[in-house]
């Protein structure tokens, strides 16, 4: 009779351990439940911003679910990083550059990419120094024999410190041995305008943020801080410059967000580089797609990591 007593309590036992478990596995299977958020640190009209829009667009019909852009700039990101860790929901993600690396370590803040899990690095984002096309530079060899005969004068649109814009133009100083200025902007966008309107000398930013006025040649690319697709735009490397630049794009999530959660959206991600509208804008971009996820992803954040504190070292 005992035995039979325990046998009973062991089945029981297992079955409320298997029905537990099946009802987790549901759970995991029918997330999303509601609309899911992706905060960045930079306005509407960004880079940053127009990818995870159109990202957004693309995963929206495998998700079930619509996708809302929470733009949240200011205080060098922290504004959008301090929303994001303090989301509770389960349907909060981060979208997140290489600003998530550059700014906590220029501006010595208690958020860093570590505060968060890898959920998809999706790109690389070209990045570039352009000018108006009546500039009389067409090479960076101009402008560099320019810059160094009037140290100062120039004025060059980057991102605001902490963005990899700003560190850019601080590598492009220390590696040719000019001085300018660089011009504090939230938006790359803002920052073409301001060069089209003679307001600025030029500026560093993503190809993306120019395309239209890069291709109908009212701007003048100089060099690229990484090679750009499909044109003939020399690297700084190429020019003899000892240094290089990778601006990454992807999604990071806060660290209460379930790995179910985290694995899904990262499917979606992946399968949106197929959708045929978001092929169409990343490859207008000129985003070259790099598609990691987990520890290969925490591995690009920690080199380039690495790199800045190296090059914040030797500044």
């Amino acid at each position: 009779m005992k035995n039979a007593r325990a046998k009973l309590t062991i089945i029981l036992s297992m079955s409320i351990v298997a029905l537990f478990l099946f009802a987790g596995y549901g759970l995991a299977e029918d997330w999303p439940t509601k609309n899911i958020s992706l905060i960045y640190h930079s306005k509407a009209g960004s880079g940053g911003d127009m990818f995870l829009r159109a990202l957004a667009k693309a995963m929206e019909p495998d998700l079930g679910k619509s996708i809302i852009v929470v733009n949240k700039p200011g205080a060098a990101a922290m504004n959008a990083w301090k929303a994001a860790t303090n989301a509770k929901d389960g349907h909060t993600f981060l979208g997140v550059s290489s600003t998530m690396i550059t700014s906590p370590i220029l501006n010595d803040l208690t958020i860093t990419y570590k505060t968060f899990d890898p959920v998809a690095m999706m790109f690389v984002d070209p990045m570039v120094l352009f000018v108006q096309k009546d500039k009389p530079w067409n090479t960076i060899e101009d402008f560099i024999a320019d810059a160094k005969k009037n140290p100062g004068k120039y004025n060059i649109a980057g991102g605001v410190p902490g963005e990899l814009g700003f560190v850019a133009g601080m590598l492009l100083m220390k590696e040719s041995g000019i001085k300018m200025n660089i011009v504090p902007f939230e938006s790359g966008a803002d920052a073409a305008v301001s060069v089209l309107g003679g307001h600025v000398d030029g500026a560093i930013g993503e190809y993306g943020e120019a395309v239209a006025q890069i291709e109908s040649g009212n701007l003048k690319v100089l060099i690229g801080f990484n090679p750009v697709e499909g044109t003939d735009i020399r690297t700084v490397q190429e020019a003899g410059l000892n240094f290089s630049i990778e601006k990454f794009r992807g999604i990071l999530a806060p660290k209460n967000t379930s790995p179910e959660a985290i694995e899904r959206m990262a499917k979606a991600c992946e399968k949106a580089l197929k959708d045929p509208e978001f092929v169409k804008y990343y490859k207008n971009m000129k985003l070259v797609t790099v598609f990691k996820t987990g520890s290969d992803f925490t591995e690009v954040m920690e080199n380039q990591d690495a790199q800045i504190k190296e090059f914040m070292k030797a500044m």
